[in-house]
Parts: C-alpha cells; structure tokens; sequence
C-alpha cells in the first residue's frame, strides 16, 4: 500500500502492535495479491492468484472503524496453468468477458492488534453475497532514516485469505 495522502508517520503503535497511521491508502498494485485454493472434485487443492488488484483502504483511527474498497482485475488469475487459468476465466466460471472485474467492500470487524476480519460484500460476476476474509501482511516497518517521500513511498503488500 502506499499512503494516498502525506504525512508526518506511517506507522503507529496501537493496542501494542505496529499498523498503518491513520488516513487514505492505496493499494499498491505490484506488491499485492490475493490468493485462493479451491478444489477440484473435492480431492485436489488449487492455488492462485490475482494480481490485478486496486483500490483504497482507509485506516481509521480505531483500526476496528477502517474500511476497504478493492476492485479485482480478474483478467489477472494465474494458477501455474495456463489451460486452467483460460478455462477460469471462460463463462463456466469468471465469464471475464463480460466481467472484467470483481468488487470488494468491506469494514473492519472484531479487530485486536494485527489481526481481525473484514466483513463486507463481493461482487462477482453481478452478484453480490456477504464475504469475511482475514487479510495478512507481509508487510516490515520502512527503514528508519530512509526516504519515504513520493518517489519512494512506503509499501506494504498483503494477501487475503476468504473463510473463517
């Protein structure tokens, strides 16, 4: 993610653990994906990916208030095979053709420290149900001392992980 807007820090200790500081931030999308494991016939798992990510999360100063709003290129599945991944992408599944992209918004839920959930809803393919996932960073603090100015803003990539 980079911090949309400037300012003074960008992280801050809350309920003893190191977040985002509050404000507007973007969704880097060259440091994010989401990934998923589906199963194929109920007996094998398949991993991807979505690498077409955009959008905003807003990082509130209770990190139990911040909110969420991504839209997913779902041109962009990768799962290590390409047969699969067109096949993914046709009408039987993600119909891209006609739905280019995919919608999440979601609030922050039951949020202590660096864990919680986002619940909210997702629309695919026209569709919108109610979705939680649990995001995860891998995102590290940046450097202190290190630029952290527009042309080296900080960044913190993350997947999420759909399910309870």
């Amino acid at each position: 993610m980079t911090q949309a807007e400037c300012g003074p820090a960008v992280t801050r200790i809350a309920d003893g653990a190191e977040l985002p500081a509050p404000g507007r931030w973007q969704i880097d999308p060259g440091h994010a994906e989401l990934a998923f494991i589906g199963r194929h016939f109920m007996l094998t798992k398949v991993r991807g990916r979505f690498t077409g990510l955009s959008g905003v999360i807003e990082v509130a100063e209770l990190p139990g208030d911040s909110t969420a709003e991504v839209t997913i290129d779902m041109t962009s599945v990768e799962s290590g095979n390409e047969a699969r991944d067109e096949h993914l992408r046709s009408a039987d599944f993600f119909d891209v053709a006609n739905h280019p992209t995919a919608t999440f918004s979601a609030r922050a839920s039951g949020w202590q420290g660096t864990r919680g959930v986002l619940a909210g809803e997702l629309t695919l393919r026209g569709v919108t149900r109610p979705v939680t996932c649990r995001p995860g960073t891998s995102a590290t603090p940046p450097t202190p001392g290190a630029a952290t100015g527009p042309s080296s803003p900080p960044r913190a990539p993350s997947t999420g992980r759909t399910g309870a």
